[in-house]
């Protein structure tokens, strides 16, 4: 469900990125409430990537929500491939809690924040909180990957600092006890973590406290566009922009934010 009004919008790591890459994208999704389906604009290859990643995160929800396999006969041999590296990489098992698919979102002073968690782990020997991503597009991570400065990493890590108590009744969640662990099944070696502290913590809210009401307070004009033709050439929105017809669109394997239904997700409020 889209919202027009910015002091109803809960506030997304793509939401995010989006208004960093071109604040008038950002107002034409969001605020006007232009939104194209996600693969219009991508070729098969980019499609059969995207739908293949969408049913291996079927695979890991209901595998780490009751331990549940399916029939290899089901799978294509990719899959086969990914939920076994999968379940070698984070075994299911009864004695710790598995979240998987889990969403929390926050309305504090204003500030509304939304995450959702390709699977929350909590390690109950060790008390510690894992957040896992998958990502399965076809490039692994490179040393120029920077994760623990990238808005997914941000929002993720505040979020589940912020509310993780009230969700968690019990489990005295602090920053130090928290980490986020990006893992694609292409590559199982090539991992990713990101740590966290309590002054990251504190960096993280007055940034996101800073551009969320940057934001907020923009008037409907003052949303401009990022006027960059590597940019602009491959958005939905260039016929609007300049009355030429898009390039190849890159899908986005994170931008799934505008599917949830804001209806059923449970509120933290501060």
């Amino acid at each position: 469900m889209l919202s027009t009004n910015l002091k109803q919008l809960y506030f997304s790591q793509s939401a995010l990125a989006i208004y960093e890459k071109c604040p008038l994208k950002f107002r034409r999704r969001y605020r006007d409430g232009l939104f194209w389906p996600q693969d219009w604009g991508g070729d098969l290859e980019q499609r059969e990537v995207i739908e293949t990643g969408k049913l291996f995160h079927r695979l890991a929800q209901r595998y780490y929500a009751r331990g549940e396999e399916l029939t290899a006969e089901l799978l294509t041999v990719d899959l086969k491939d990914w939920f076994k590296r999968l379940r070698g990489f984070r075994p299911y098992n009864q004695r710790d809690d598995f979240y998987p698919e889990q969403e929390l979102r926050i309305n504090r002073d204003g500030i509304k924040l939304v995450a959702k968690f390709d699977l929350l782990y909590l390690d109950k020997t060790a008390n510690r909180f894992i957040i896992y991503d998958w990502k399965t597009n076809k490039r692994p991570f490179s040393e120029e990957d920077k994760f623990n400065n990238n808005l997914q990493s941000i929002v993720y890590l505040y979020v589940l600092t912020k509310a993780g108590n009230q969700y968690f009744p019990g489990s005295n969640l602090q920053p130090a006890n928290i980490s986020l662990l990006y893992w694609n099944p292409r590559f199982p070696k090539n991992i990713k973590t990101v740590d966290y502290n309590r002054r990251k913590f504190a960096e993280d809210e007055e940034f996101l406290t800073k551009k969320i009401t940057q934001i907020k307070n923009l008037n409907y004009a003052d949303f401009k566009a990022i006027n960059d033709e590597k940019i602009c050439k491959h958005c939905e929105y260039r016929p609007i922009c300049f009355g030429k017809k898009p390039e190849l669109i890159v899908l986005e394997e994170d931008d799934l934010d505008l599917e949830l239904d804001w209806e059923i997700i449970e509120e933290i409020q501060f």
